[in-house]
């Protein structure tokens, strides 16, 4: 499980078999709502696209660290998921992931404000499935 900051941050169900997270209170630009781990593991990138057909968990949990040659270096939730990762895209975020690990409020996110950051900036290999903001329909 992730670290998150509970004091800021609650998980909400926001559909059939999908969370988020929102902010409890208001939260200052700069500030660490959490950060990612999980079981270290490294994926050949060619046998990725196998993966992402066979292996939904796979490509919703993990988290891209690095691109070595041709593996992928990532990291796999050991539980349940919870807290920041339930951080979900948008093209315009109000979070951002550094080092791929740690979760920031990327401006102030007012109380109960639904917490989002861009995957674009974060995860290393693309999923190439059209985006669900409403603009621009980038692909994440």
């Amino acid at each position: 499980m992730s670290y998150t900051n509970f004091d800021l941050v609650e998980v909400r169900t926001i559909g059939a078999d999908h969370k988020s997270i929102y902010a409890r209170r208001s939260i200052p630009d700069g500030t660490l709502l959490g950060c990612f781990d999980g079981e270290a593991m490294v994926a050949e990138l060619a046998d990725l696209e196998t993966q992402k057909g066979t292996d939904s968990f796979f490509w919703r949990q993990s988290v891209h660290l690095r691109i070595v040659g041709t593996q992928l270096l990532y990291l796999l939730p050991v539980k349940e998921p919870d807290g920041v990762d339930y951080l979900n895209h948008n093209c315009r975020a109000n979070a951002r992931v550094e080092d791929q690990l740690y979760v920031y409020a990327a401006r102030e996110i007012a109380a109960g404000e639904e917490i989002l950051a861009d995957y674009r900036t974060f995860n290393l290999v693309s999923e190439d499935i059209p985006c669900w903001c409403p603009e621009p329909r980038c692909l994440i």
